[in-house]
């Protein structure tokens, strides 16, 4: 794949137990080299060849407490820009592959499907249907798209192959995050000018401060008036090799931004007409 994300780890009970019952629902275990004083984590053949860890905390120590010290002095605090949590892992997949992956998740971990969009743009389609786990503190949705142009399809060419499109972080401020990152040198995409002239017509009594969201190019979704909360959303540019991240702020909102999906798809398609991507009329 040249730069990815190649594993991503599931915290359970009991990592023995878990990998044994993951083979018996008929996933493929990953038997890697262990080095000296390496840690042995049994794992299992996820998206796009990548390793899915499974991980417990078994014995008085945390499993970085095996491989690391902390530096003296230090405190969790220090560097942070408020980041959390993971909040989700989006997954691109090949054409006729989603409802592969989604059955592989429902399969071997109990997940269930809570959402699933059909999006179209101008010039280009995808649909993506969203994925979590029992307890809910793992969302993975699952890109595809409907056509060979779409920003799904180009992920695709340059990941070679399927794989993690983006890693949404969660913060508790994304103002104060989206400065704090920004200073730190962290490059966002941008955003149609349109969106945000809009915004007070699309989320009546939202209740933010729509100046300040477009000078830092920040998102906004739900449904407040009819009690579904709101989030708060923006995506940085590329990352690792196509790989971005987003940063999201949940109010009450369990979505993905569903609401913005159009008119990002629609400011992506855009930037793909300007390089020539897809066809259409540079804006």
């Amino acid at each position: 794949h040249g730069p990815s994300a190649n594993a991503m780890a599931f915290h359970v009970a009991d990592a023995s137990v878990a990998i044994a019952e993951a083979v018996k629902r008929g996933a493929v275990p990953v038997h890697g080299p262990v080095g000296p004083m390496e840690l042995n984590i049994p794992a299992i053949e996820g998206i796009g060849g990548s390793n899915l860890y499974l991980v417990d905390k078994a014995g008085e120590h945390a499993i970085y407490d095996i491989d690391f010290r902390a530096v003296p002095g230090a405190t969790p605090n220090d560097n942070s820009v408020g980041l959390h949590t993971i909040d989700h892992l989006t997954h691109n997949v090949n054409r006729g592959r989603m409802n592969h992956w989604a059955e592989f998740y429902e399969r071997i971990f109990n997940f269930r499907e809570i959402r699933f969009f059909d999006i179209e743009g101008q010039s280009t389609a995808l649909v993506s249907k969203a994925m979590t786990a029992p307890d809910n503190k793992i969302r993975i949705p699952l890109n595809e798209s409907q056509d060979e142009h779409s920003q799904i399809e180009e992920f695709l060419r340059a990941y070679n192959g399927e794989g993690i499109q983006h890693i949404a972080l969660a913060t508790d401020d994304i103002f104060a995050t989206v400065d704090a990152l920004r200073a730190n040198g962290v490059r966002f995409q941008d955003t149609i000018e349109a969106y945000f002239d809009l915004i007070d017509q699309r989320l009546p009594g939202h209740g933010h401060d729509v100046a300040e969201m477009r000078k830092r190019r920040i998102l906004i979704d739900g449904a407040p008036e009819t009690g579904g909360g709101l989030l708060l959303q923006i995506f940085t540019e590329n990352m690792v090799g196509p790989i971005f991240f987003e940063i999201i702020q949940r109010k009450g909102n369990d979505g993905f931004g569903e609401g913005n999906f159009k008119a990002l798809f629609e400011s992506l398609e855009l930037d793909q007409m300007r390089r020539g991507v897809i066809p259409g009329k540079a804006a």
